[in-house]
């Protein structure tokens, strides 16, 4: 069987696909992975993948839309329906995956996929599975519910539509959540997968292999994408309030230029490069970050209590920071109310800890990547 991964490239969306797709390769099946812009977070999971738009820019395409339609650019950013229904956000949506429609269309008419698995936000996944006539799996990315998302973003992408053939959008074989049942805010759109997340390869130095003694917490912005879109501005507030804190504090910002920050407390230094969350997040007592559920729930896998540091620009670290709250697994604050008297708590509060592993326990309990994806061939095989 092939199975073609779509998504747009944000690492926490790319990263969310990756465990399926190595489930799918160990058992056997053809995996293509069709991406733009990043396709080496693809290439360095040891997935073949093809660049489907050349020249792509993310944080580009974010600015026109928003000068192409400045009343939508004045709501963006809290645009969601009831439940988190994140389709008022179609027009970002039709922006993004304009540009990969003709490339990934290409793959789809060549490779000819028995299942196309995507992203929540990647409606061109949607439209290829449609096109081909084949079953067609959801990723979601955490706390947002779909609504109409493809329907609308489809038909801001009607020329497109046409000039492909691609048919009424149908809803997918299967939807995936990110989150586990008990941090979900909205009533579930699917059904759930476990297992750990991925976060992307790296070299180890002897600083990241080990527990220290003195608490050390992890700053940071996910995989770049918040970072070069909204900015550093939320981390000047936690560093101050680090600097009083009698602990180290790690900034995990990838290849993200951090210079802009200036000169840091003598508790604070940046990781060199990118180095994976899953291993320095058991290195440490507790990280503190911008709401992806990626960081959220491998925070959780490595049993080490969370802090939300709030954007005003961002609605989905506030939706986050609330699951993070309601569940108990940690806190949530606007970042520049973040106090040292915070932090400490975050490394104090048993209950956090207590919490967090109730939440890993349960992550565990949830299909693997093996299973779903036996399930899935099962499903296509009967179709």
């Amino acid at each position: 069987m092939r199975v073609l991964f779509i998504s747009v490239p944000a690492a926490g969306h790319v990263f969310t696909l990756v465990p399926l797709a190595w489930a799918f390769r160990s058992a056997g099946h053809e995996v293509l992975v069709a991406l733009a812009e990043r396709p080496e977070w693809a290439a360095d999971a040891g997935l073949p993948v093809v660049d489907v738009a050349p020249g792509y820019d993310a944080v580009a395409i974010a600015k026109k839309v928003f000068e192409d339609d400045p009343e939508f650019a004045k709501t963006w950013y809290r645009n969601v329906g009831p439940d988190r229904d994140i389709s008022p956000r179609a027009p970002m949506f039709a922006g993004f995956n304009r540009p990969l429609v003709p490339g990934t269309m290409e793959v789809v008419d060549q490779w000819r996929p028995d299942l196309v698995v995507y992203e929540q936000t990647t409606t061109v996944g949607a439209m290829a599975a449609a096109r081909l006539g084949v079953p067609a799996v959801q990723r979601n990315l955490g706390p947002f519910t779909t609504g109409r998302t493809h329907q609308l973003t489809a038909g801001l992408l009607s020329d497109l539509c046409a000039e492909y053939g691609v048919p009424a959008i149908p809803r997918p074989a299967m939807i995936l959540e990110r989150l586990p049942p008990s941090m979900l805010h909205a009533r579930p759109e699917g059904g759930f997968m476990g297992g750990h997340s991925y976060d992307g390869g790296g070299v180890l130095g002897g600083l990241w292999r080990q527990r220290p003694q003195r608490p050390r917490v992890v700053l940071s912005l996910g995989g770049g994408f918040s970072a070069r879109f909204f900015g550093l501005g939320t981390l000047p507030p936690v560093i101050e309030a680090a600097s009083k804190v009698d602990a180290d504090f790690v900034l995990a910002l990838g290849k993200v230029d951090a210079s802009a920050l200036g000169t840091l407390p003598a508790n604070v230094r940046p990781a060199d490069g990118w180095v994976p969350f899953g291993e320095l997040f058991r290195t440490c007592s507790a990280v503190v970050h911008h709401g992806g559920a990626n960081t959220v729930l491998t925070a959780v896998e490595a049993g080490i209590p969370q802090m939300v540091a709030l954007d005003p620009q961002d609605v989905a670290s506030e939706a986050i920071g609330q699951d993070v709250r309601d569940r108990g697994i940690g806190l949530m604050a606007p970042a520049d109310e973040i106090t040292a008297t915070m932090l400490e708590r975050l490394l104090e509060d048993e209950t956090l800890r207590t919490a967090t592993a109730e939440v890993h326990t349960e992550v565990a309990g949830l299909p693997s990547p093996t299973a779903v994806a036996a399930e899935l061939a099962d499903l296509v095989a009967r179709l």
